[in-house]
C-alpha cells in the first residue's frame, strides 16, 4: 500500500460568462425584480392549475373564477417579462403556454359551475320556502325510503 494523502478535487472553474458579466453589454440580464416577477408569475400559474380542476370537484364557481383571474394576471406578468428579459425567453415561453391552459380549464371549471347554479338555485330556493328539507338529501340522486341501506 502507497501511502497517498486523500485529496479533494478542486472543483471546476466558473463559465466564461460568469467571470467576465457576461453577454453583449447592450443586453439586458435578468435582475432581481425581473427573476421575482417570474416567481410570483409562476405561481399564479400553480394556484389557477389547481383551482380549476378543484372547483370543477366542490362546485365553487368563485374558485373557478379566482383562478382565471391568477391565470389571466400570470398571463399578462409573463407577457411583459418577454419583452424586457432575452435570458429568460424560454422559461417564459412554457410558463406562458401553461398560464393558457389554466385560463381554458378555469373558464370551462366557471361555466359549467354557472350552469349548474343555475340548474339547481330554483330547486333549493324551493326547498328554503318550503322548509322540505329532506329534499336536500336527494338533491343528490340517492334514494330514500324502506329500501335504503340504513332504512
Amino acid at each position: 500500500m502507497t501511502d497517498r494523502k486523500q485529496e479533494t478535487p478542486e472543483p471546476p472553474p466558473a463559465p466564461e460568462t460568469c467571470q467576465s458579466g457576461g453577454g453583449d453589454p447592450g443586453e439586458p440580464r435578468p435582475n432581481g425584480r425581473n427573476l421575482g416577477e417570474a416567481k410570483s408569475a409562476q405561481t399564479l400559474v400553480a394556484l389557477a392549475s389547481v383551482f380549476g380542476p378543484v372547483s370543477l370537484f366542490i362546485g365553487g364557481v368563485f374558485l373557478s373564477t379566482a383562478g382565471l383571474i391568477c391565470a389571466i394576471i400570470a398571463y399578462r406578468k409573463l407577457g411583459a417579462l418577454a419583452k424586457t428579459s432575452a435570458e429568460t425567453l424560454s422559461a417564459t415561453t412554457r410558463l406562458k403556454r401553461s398560464s393558457i391552459v389554466a385560463m381554458a380549464v378555469c373558464a370551462i371549471a366557471a361555466v359549467l359551475n354557472a350552469v349548474s347554479v343555475y340548474l339547481l338555485l330554483p330547486e333549493l330556493v324551493a326547498m328554503l320556502e318550503s322548509g322540505d328539507y329532506a329534499t336536500l338529501a336527494n338533491l343528490g340522486g340517492a334514494a330514500t325510503g324502506a329500501s335504503s341501506t340504513w332504512g
